[in-house]
């Protein structure tokens, strides 16, 4: 029975998350999540259909929480292309490093996405968006920013792999390393265009 104003699925999703950041995916556990919601064990499945399905909503939840920094920073920066999309890449590296589970291919396996699940969710697609849209404001052309947006996508994932890893030397704050390589990565693409 349901508890008067209670909404369990949501309630069951956040406490996945929770779970997902703090055990990872080897960690991860259903029951675990039921009972700290205070349900039974098959709790989970009467909301959803299976584990693919239960991880389907948690990628949307956080889809959707992404998405809302996002969107926050193209309100700031509309029209500004270059730095929304600088200001939305160092969010989701951050966001990323809170949730590393999200640069776990198990993770994507289970809810049937390749490795690049991620490049299906609306908050990446809007962050690539301003670079795309910077690139044919300066008419860059396609082949070029292209292969320039895979640096942005190695950078990003290989700082939260060193970051949530503790590979940094002591003491060290990456973002403004990150900031830096951001920067560069533009300087490089204007550089061979000519502007």
């Amino acid at each position: 029975m349901q508890e008067f104003g209670r909404d369990l699925a949501e309630e069951l999703v956040e406490e996945g998350i929770r779970q997902l950041r703090e055990k990872g995916i080897d960690g991860f556990s259903s029951r675990a999540v039921a009972e700290i919601c205070h349900v039974s064990c098959a709790a989970p499945f009467k909301h959803f259909k299976g584990r693919r399905e239960f991880f389907l909503a948690m990628s949307q939840r956080l889809d959707e929480s992404l998405l809302e920094s996002m969107k926050a920073v193209e309100k700031e920066w509309g029209g500004d292309y270059k730095t929304a999309h600088l200001k939305m890449n160092e969010a989701y590296i951050r966001y990323l490093c809170e949730n590393p589970f999200l640069i776990n291919t198990t993770f994507w396996k289970i809810i049937d996405e390749g490795p690049a699940g991620i490049h299906k969710w609306k908050s990446f697609r809007l962050m690539v968006n301003q670079f795309v849209l910077y690139c044919r404001e300066k008419q860059i052309p396609e082949e070029v920013y292209r292969s320039y947006y895979f640096n942005f996508q190695t950078l990003a994932y290989g700082a939260v792999f060193v970051i949530v890893n503790g590979l940094l030397m002591p003491g060290v704050d990456p973002i403004p390393d990150i900031l830096d390589l951001q920067e560069r990565i533009y300087r490089n693409l204007e550089r061979v265009i000519g502007r």
